[in-house]
């Protein structure tokens, strides 16, 4: 089971003793959008910190949209568009409700052990996306210093 799929079943995981395994497949189709999103955010940070034409061009982007305006709305703004590209990829890919389906009938054919080595991949990744977008916040006051 690949990684994308283990967020679904640690959602799977953590909500069915709860008796709410029907909003695992949603908060798994938000959970990977927003980790996707973060992995983008890095991808355009380490671009930026890379190749000084690319960081002029994409400030040149931002300014000629938003004009010499800064701050926090910008900042969402801009965030949200990886946001707003990965979620209908996840959600008409591996949250179309048969894939779910077969995924989560797989995983309950899974052993304990197995079960619980996925969820932790899961999870792991979700981290892993907030721990880059730590770098990549890190990065930008270093690239702007």
């Amino acid at each position: 089971m690949n990684l994308l799929k283990a967020v679904y079943c640690n959602q799977y995981s953590e909500l069915k003793p709860k008796g709410k395994e029907a909003a695992a497949r949603t908060n798994g189709t938000r959970l990977l959008a927003v980790g996707l999103a973060l992995y983008i955010i890095l991808a355009v940070v380490l671009l930026m910190v890379i190749s000084e034409s690319f960081a002029d061009g994409f400030t040149d982007l931002i300014e000629d949209t938003f004009g010499r305006r800064r701050g926090r709305s910008i900042g969402k703004f801009v965030a949200l568009i990886p946001f707003l590209i990965s979620l209908p990829l996840i959600r008409y890919t591996l949250g179309r409700e048969d894939a779910y389906n077969q995924m989560i009938a797989e995983y309950e054919t899974l052993g304990a052990e197995e079960q619980k080595r996925i969820s932790s991949k899961g999870l792991y990744f979700f981290l892993g996306s907030l721990a880059a977008f730590a770098i990549a916040f890190i990065m930008i006051f270093i690239f702007l210093a």
